[in-house]
């Protein structure tokens, strides 16, 4: 079964290991994914990629500024210094917090978060963070009919964010994929064969919505389905490190724990700074 954290689809791991669509191997093929996938964003020193609330519990260090660990943070719910609410800052001289804005394109930086008119307090656990973060699109451009596909620019689809009516801003209601929505409403395709895909009302036909979804970055994604496919392929020669066909040629084949190609694709999304 797929976990929140996994990098790539079943569908899309299976596709490029040419595997038919029904298979004996789905159960350990989705082990494998999720194995792969949790060791890739433990090396990354995050704890998740994708869209997910976070509390953090810092010392203040009796500055004006400090980073947060997970990125993109894309809201803050709550600041609290020594048990003192701190409010959003509302303009460009008004006391309160400041979050950078987030890159638009993966991998990104993480973000500063910075006070005006005072400070993170000096102390020990007194600074209490309440925030969302995970790569997302935010209000993409659409419009209603039986079926609409995110465009999904920067990787695959992994989760849904929301529905708006561009026009009003109102929120659209989400029903069970498989349930015929009303007007006003929404529903998800069966994402094992649309990833990314909305069903609306025939009544809404033609209406500006606002998509909002959590993604996966695409090299990522593409380095975990390697990956993946590479141990799948092991097991045909466990701890076989090369093989000679007739004494005129030799395979060799890469036994190291982590491969190159997926230290280089890791490396650019690994959160380096200090805490």
């Amino acid at each position: 079964m797929a976990t929140p954290s996994d990098l790539v689809t079943l569908t899309m791991l299976k596709a490029w290991l040419n595997i038919p669509a029904a298979s004996a191997d789905d159960a350990a093929l989705g082990v494998l994914i999720t194995q792969i996938s949790r060791k890739m964003i433990t090396q990354t020193n995050r704890n998740s990629l994708v869209p997910k609330a976070f509390t953090e519990t810092l010392d203040g260090s009796g500055k004006t500024a400090l980073m947060l660990r997970n990125y993109p943070v894309t809201s803050l719910t709550s600041l609290a210094v020594d048990g003192v609410s701190i409010p959003l800052a509302p303009s460009v001289t008004s006391n309160g917090y400041v979050l950078e804005q987030p890159d638009q394109e993966p991998p990104g930086q993480r973000q500063t978060l910075s006070l005006r008119g005072s400070c993170f307090n000096r102390g020990v656990q007194n600074v209490s963070i309440s925030y969302v973060a995970g790569y997302q699109v935010a209000a993409e451009a659409a419009v209603a009919a039986a079926t609409v596909v995110a465009q999904q620019p920067y990787g695959h689809w992994v989760s849904d964010l929301g529905v708006k009516n561009a026009a009003t801003g109102a929120a659209l209601t989400k029903v069970a994929t498989g349930t015929a929505p009303l007007s006003g409403q929404y529903a998800l395709t069966d994402q094992t064969k649309t990833q990314g895909g909305y069903v609306f009302a025939a009544g809404d036909a033609g209406l500006a919505v606002l998509l909002s979804y959590g993604f996966v970055p695409a090299d990522l994604a593409q380095a975990a389905m390697e990956w993946a496919a590479e141990r799948y392929k092991y097991r045909d020669r466990i701890g076989m490190q090369s093989k000679s066909l007739g004494g005129q040629e030799t395979t060799s084949f890469a036994i190291s724990d982590t491969p190159k190609f997926i230290k280089d694709a890791v490396q650019q999304y690994t959160c380096v700074t200090q805490f």
